[in-house]
């Protein structure tokens, strides 16, 4: 009997499979995953007869809605140009199987003598080294990125705040001779405000200018410099500054000096009354796959920094990064501080990353924050400090019982050490990232919160994404607040964002936000409701 099970159970597997395969081989229709613009995106590729330049009747249900020209396929997906939408569907002719190759024998391998004369001779050959020359329009993009953005905030109480942006930013662009271009800078121009403006109420057009460097990093080591309006790199903590950037590198370390003038606290123009002067030391290391640190990242600066909003100082920062293994990761960064303004204790402030994966579906987060320092702040309303001295927790912890599944508990604390007042929350989260062949992500959480402000939060949360051609973000949050109102404050709030792959170089992106208050009026959207909301666009090109 068993026997006969046996045959019966694969003769069983057998015919399934030959039915799957005919099932595979006599696919006669494909259809439409989702389109951009007038680009369709098909389930059916080279093996199923797609070809370049093909013409596609498509069909939705038993209506002809057109065609489409195939552009470019793979052996199981294709794209192609014509006014459709996702579900229609359009014919296929599968191409017959290609008859097999006739059965060819290797021949016998050398003998073990021609064998090394062959290598020998390979082992001695002079290799001549050729010039490279670019082809023209197969450049990939260089590190050059231009951003055009439109804003608008609204809220009920106020007109409407509108801001155009011009963005642009080269990281590490080539110049030849070793030499790369750094630059970041946004120009502004606020077409609509409403009073009170606190913030640069005289300029509606600004211009912020965060780096503007000539550098020279070799990977094999030497001088390194920077020159110009100078974003510090491996200077934990360390300001802006007009000037320069020189030390030495060799291997994965550097160390050198700096020193220039500090631009402008509010609006990063050239200025001559401030400035700083230092030196710093900073390494990074990767080790194998299989090493005890698989990164470590050491950076140490001391230096005196004289500011607009702390005046002169002698200050000291040490930054601590490490991966070890792949179950843990640790990160301290510490700044100390002394002169005309000061935290107590000379600390200024202190920050703890920590990160333990102890198996792979179960991980642990934490950090700690320590800020002993309060700010001035130089423009609005007045000379303000904003900030201050607090303490600030929070911990994670996740479990994954499959990769279609995540169940995370997330904690926090907060405390203002001047006033003193804290907060604390408490919840959770489901999440659900693999949805639809990881098209689709879903997830849900709820908050517990308490201190001076208490309530609770929950939120739904939505992702639709396609590899290469779109990403779309939708959440819905509920907020219930109580102790700051005669009554408890309910507000809902929700948010939308798009991100679109518009061609090679090119790419959209739109964001929506909005907060209504639900108490005060029966509708939703009541007009003794407050309400405020967000809209932000951006067109970006990389180059």
């Amino acid at each position: 009997m068993t026997g006969a099970f046996a045959h019966a159970a694969v003769a069983t597997a057998l015919g399934v499979a030959s039915v799957a395969h005919g099932a595979a081989v006599q696919r006669r229709a494909g259809t439409v995953l989702y389109s951009v613009g007038n680009r369709l995106y098909l389930d059916a590729g080279t093996r199923d007869g797609l070809s370049s330049g093909q013409v596609l009747p498509l069909r939705r249900g038993q209506t002809a809605v057109g065609t489409c020209t195939v552009l470019e396929t793979s052996d199981t997906k294709a794209t192609c140009r014509g006014q459709g939408r996702p579900g229609d569907a359009f014919a296929l002719s599968p191409r017959p199987p290609p008859e097999p190759r006739p059965h060819r024998p290797f021949p016998e391998p050398p003998s073990a003598a021609v064998a090394e004369q062959r290598r020998s001779a390979l082992a001695t050959a002079p290799f001549e080294k050729v010039d490279f020359h670019e082809v023209p329009g197969m450049a990939a993009p260089r590190g050059a990125e231009a951003r055009i953005v439109h804003t608008t905030w609204a809220s009920t109480g106020s007109m409407p705040w509108q801001q155009e942006r011009a963005d642009v930013a080269l990281r590490g662009y080539a110049l030849g001779a070793g030499l790369s271009l750094d630059l970041d800078l946004s120009a502004r121009r606020w077409s609509r405000r409403s009073d009170p403006v606190s913030f640069r109420p005289q300029d509606p057009s600004q211009l912020y200018v965060w780096e503007a460097a000539l550098s020279r990093r070799s990977m094999g080591g030497g001088l390194a410099f920077s020159l110009g309006r100078v974003r510090p790199r491996g200077l934990a903590g360390q300001v802006l500054l007009d000037g320069a950037q020189m030390g030495f590198r060799s291997g994965a370390g550097e160390a050198g000096v700096f020193g220039g003038v500090v631009p402008d606290g509010v609006t990063l123009s050239p200025s001559l009354e401030h400035g700083t002067l230092g030196a710093y030391w900073s390494s990074r290391r990767s080790g194998p796959a299989d090493s005890l640190f698989l990164f470590m990242r050491h950076e140490a600066r001391v230096a005196f920094v004289n500011t607009a909003e702390l005046g002169r100082r002698l200050e000291g920062e040490v930054l601590l990064d490490y991966r070890i293994t792949r179950r843990f990761d640790a990160a301290v960064d510490a700044r100390f501080g002394v002169g005309d303004f000061g935290a107590p204790g000379g600390l200024d402030a202190i920050r703890i990353d920590g990160g333990a994966r102890p198996f792979d579906s179960f991980s642990l987060n934490g950090s700690f924050r320590y800020e002993g320092l309060s700010v001035p702040e130089l423009d609005g309303p007045g000379r303000i400090f904003r900030g201050g001295a607090a303490r600030h927790a929070q911990f994670s912890a996740a479990w994954e019982p499959s990769s279609a599944v995540r169940i995370s508990l997330l904690s926090g604390l907060a405390t203002d050490l001047t006033t003193p007042a804290a907060r604390r929350w408490l919840g959770s989260e489901l999440a659900f990232p693999d949805l639809l062949a990881t098209r689709l992500m879903a997830s849900a959480g709820y908050f517990q919160e308490g201190g001076w402000t208490r309530g609770h939060t929950g939120w739904i949360q939505v992702i639709l994404r396609s590899h290469l051609a779109f990403r779309i973000l939708t959440r819905v949050s509920w907020f219930r607040s109580t102790g700051i109102a005669p009554r408890d404050l309910d507000e809902l709030g929700a948010s939308a964002a798009l991100e679109a792959q518009l061609g090679p170089f090119v790419s959209l992106r739109l964001t929506a936000l909005g907060r209504t208050a639900l108490n005060g009026d029966t509708r939703l959207f009541g007009r003794n409701s407050g309400q405020t909301g967000i809209l932000d666009a951006g067109l970006t090109g990389q180059f």
